[in-house]
């Protein structure tokens, strides 16, 4: 039991020292240390996965590149076996190239949630979900949708409880024996 939880501790330490090290400083030398030789990034947003150290190491300076003052806070952090879930929250400023998009000076936050997948006590795959649509709508490189903005625009607040009809008994499902119809 201690060394299955001094193995969570370490995972988790280490999940949480790769997007500080790595993401919030730009310190790539760590990366070498925490990454395994052929891990694997998946990203919703870059659908050609990125392997290995080297691979990860260009990926991070490319965004780092486009968010220079980016920062990472980790709002939540779950290990369990041998793997690591952070729900971060990410601020930065639009001052450089980012994959092939000019700079807008704008702001954009946005939140995700990485799962990491550890081996001999290093980061073999690594799982990025958030909303890059979202980004690029704060930063007016996509429009918003229509109806998104007159929706919101015309919501009032609630001016007591809703009420949502609960029915006393569930209708059970009636069911039928092959061939036979209602």
């Amino acid at each position: 039991m201690t060394t299955e939880r001094n193995m969570l501790a370490d995972n988790r330490e280490m999940a949480q020292r790769f997007i500080y090290e790595c993401w919030n400083i730009g310190k790539m030398e760590t990366l070498w240390d925490m990454v395994a030789a052929d891990c694997c990034l998946h990203d919703t947003a870059f659908p050609d996965a990125v392997t290995g150290p080297g691979s990860l190491a260009r990926h991070i300076c490319s965004c780092r590149n486009g968010f220079p003052d980016m920062e990472f806070t980790i709002e939540d952090t779950i290990a369990e076996r041998n793997e690591v879930v952070l729900h971060w929250s990410a601020t930065g400023t639009h001052t450089g190239d980012y994959f092939g998009m000019k700079p807008t000076g704008k702001c954009a936050a946005i939140t995700g949630s990485s799962i990491f997948r550890f081996e001999d006590g290093r980061i073999a795959e690594m799982w990025a979900d958030w909303n890059a649509m979202y980004l690029l709508m704060q930063l007016g490189l996509m429009p918003q949708p229509p109806q998104q903005q007159s929706q919101v625009s015309q919501m009032q607040p609630l001016s007591e409880p809703l009420q949502i009809p609960v029915p006393a008994a569930i209708p059970r499902p009636i069911l039928l024996g092959r061939g036979q119809s209602i």
